[in-house]
């Protein structure tokens, strides 16, 4: 088997114009920073003006009055900016093509506009939500959330409306919580307990104080008579807001507050419109509907498809700095991927058989790069080489094998697996996904691991390019067991290729035993590039266990 060489290469034109959706903080900000890079943004923003949800940056970031007045200039830069252009009260009405050609239509009001980008910055706000009913309660004059206490502050009367008043907060019950949050609870609390006379008390489950500055605020409140009381569960507080009681452990009684005034956290959650983008750009979302899977392999700011990039809080709960940095990091991402709008590629990184392709879309839904697309004119499948990442899922799952991968086609991979199964016992076939059990294979090689003397490692570019018809060919041509070592869930490249090699495996297994041999022949196992070690220890169980079953009854 050859790897594509670096010298089979074909330059091709891209788009170079960005759209970037979202006019918030990290949406405004992505704008800025790639538009000074020399490309032309296009700031589509779903609300009336810049800013997007979160018109109050300054409570909601605990912003010092110097950061509010970047927030300001920088939205202001950006409505001036010559290369950028706003558009307010739009959202993404369709959205196709590939990596580096996609065809975007934007809808305002009363009008529908299509353009052709490179690249994508999707910048969602979070939003809010109060969690009083976590607490049984009903906002009132009596009980407010969060963002409610904060426009009181804000107002400069709030003195004279909170002195001697009792304010008391509950925090972390209705959810974990994270350092946001906590942050926004304890200016809240350092700003009332500086109000003569007013008396502030903190009922909060785990204090998330794990960001720059929280410790010293949290000091803060305490120095000024704020009183925190760490409780493994919430308190009971009554239906109308009057009474709130615990159970204080070290006096063995109930001890019950009677607040002026209850403040219940808000929980900051994914945009409820997330969930539409991720359908229309074909990006993955996490389990609480953030645009960016849980995957070590996506962070900081990429997606699963190339040049569809998420920042700030369309990929998670972040602070201004972390917001800022996303920006930035997209920016430098935007650039390395677009450049000067030509990229080179290599030939021949996946090739369909126009002959063959019945054109039954196989392909195009189980892509998880979005790098599958077709013309009327032809009806045949095409694979965008800049889209593409190789993993290879598209070519198996094909049923007419139409598909072949660079340097990892059938007849490469099967001559190699199939080129040394004579003699010799037990011959054990492990197909190793590149990223991460080949890598722990090589380890325990070079560190002088203990391996079968039988084993043949086949390199596949994804777990999910091992298709049924390898498994099968290197069984029925005298391999004694055959391994598929896949990356671990969440860590796959390709995001779903372990999941079709487990699946394929399952069938194989399902096949064998239908045929009246061992299932235990064939085995399906995840591994990291570090797990050398386990890499050994997996190979030998399996020689053992083959040694016990015989050799293969189809040995020559």
């Amino acid at each position: 088997m050859t790897d594509i060489k670096q010298t089979d290469m074909e330059e091709i034109t891209i788009a170079t114009d960005v759209l970037v959706i979202g006019g918030g903080l990290a949406g405004v900000r992505a704008a800025a920073e790639i538009a000074d890079l020399g490309y032309k943004v296009t700031l589509a923003e779903k609300s009336a003006a810049l800013g997007g949800s979160q018109q109050n940056p300054g409570a909601l970031f605990g912003l010092s009055a110097e950061e509010q007045r970047t927030v300001a200039d920088t939205i202001q830069a950006v409505s001036a900016h010559a290369q950028v252009d706003v558009l307010t009260q739009t959202r993404v009405a369709a959205f196709a093509g590939v990596s580096g050609d996609f065809t975007v239509t934007l809808a305002t009001a009363g009008d529908v506009r299509q353009q052709k980008v490179g690249a994508v910055v999707v910048a969602a706000d979070f939003t809010l939500q109060p969690l009083n009913a976590a607490y049984g309660l009903s906002l009132s004059d009596g009980v407010v959330s969060q963002s409610q206490l904060d426009a009181l502050l804000a107002d400069k009367a709030a003195e004279a409306r909170l002195g001697g008043k009792v304010v008391a907060f509950l925090v972390g019950f209705g959810q974990e919580g994270n350092p946001l949050v906590m942050k926004r609870v304890m200016k809240s609390v350092a700003a009332l307990a500086a109000i003569e006379g007013c008396t502030v008390y903190v009922y909060v489950n785990n204090i998330k104080v794990a960001a720059d500055s929280l410790e010293k605020l949290y000091m803060e409140g305490r120095s000024k008579g704020a009183i925190y009381f760490k409780l493994t569960e919430a308190p009971h507080v009554s239906p109308d807001g009057k009474a709130i009681t615990y159970r204080d452990l070290v006096v063995r009684q109930d001890v019950e507050l009677n607040p002026d005034l209850i403040v219940v956290e808000e929980a900051l959650v994914a945009d409820a419109e997330n969930r539409q983008l991720a359908e229309l750009l074909r990006i993955d979302q996490d389990a609480w509907n953030f645009l960016q899977s849980d995957n070590v392999h996506r962070f900081p700011i990429q997606t699963n498809r190339e040049g569809v990039f998420v920042v700030g809080a369309s990929r998670g709960i972040q602070d201004l700095p972390a917001v800022w940095t996303d920006a930035e990091n997209t920016a430098m991402a935007v650039k390395g991927f677009l450049g000067n709008g030509t990229k080179r590629v290599p030939k021949g990184k996946a090739v369909v058989d126009n002959g063959k392709c019945t054109f039954c879309l196989t392909c195009y839904r189980c892509c998880p790069h979005g790098a599958i697309y077709w013309v009327a004119e032809s009806n045949k499948a095409i694979i965008s080489p800049v889209a593409c990442q190789t993993c290879g899922i598209c070519a198996s799952e094909c049923p007419m094998d139409a598909i072949q991968i660079g340097g990892f086609s059938d007849i490469e991979l099967k001559a190699e697996f199939l080129g040394n199964l004579a003699g010799g016992a037990p011959r054990i076939v492990a197909f190793c996904c590149q990223n991460s059990a080949f890598e722990a294979g090589q380890m325990a090689a070079q560190f002088k691991m203990t391996l079968p003397a039988g084993l043949q490692m086949v390199k596949v570019p994804c777990a999910g390019k091992v298709d049924l018809d390898y498994i099968l060919t290197a069984l029925a041509e005298g391999a004694d067991g055959v391994l598929v070592l896949t990356c671990h869930e969440g860590n796959c490249k390709s995001e779903r290729g372990n999941t079709y090699a487990s699946w394929r495996v399952e069938d194989a297994q399902r096949m064998l035993v239908e045929a009246g041999y061992e299932k235990d022949r064939l085995r399906f196992a995840t591994l990291a590039s570090n797990m050398g070690k386990e890499f050994s220890t997996l190979l030998l169980d399996m020689e053992a266990r083959i040694k016990e079953l015989g050799l293969s009854p189809l040995k020559n």
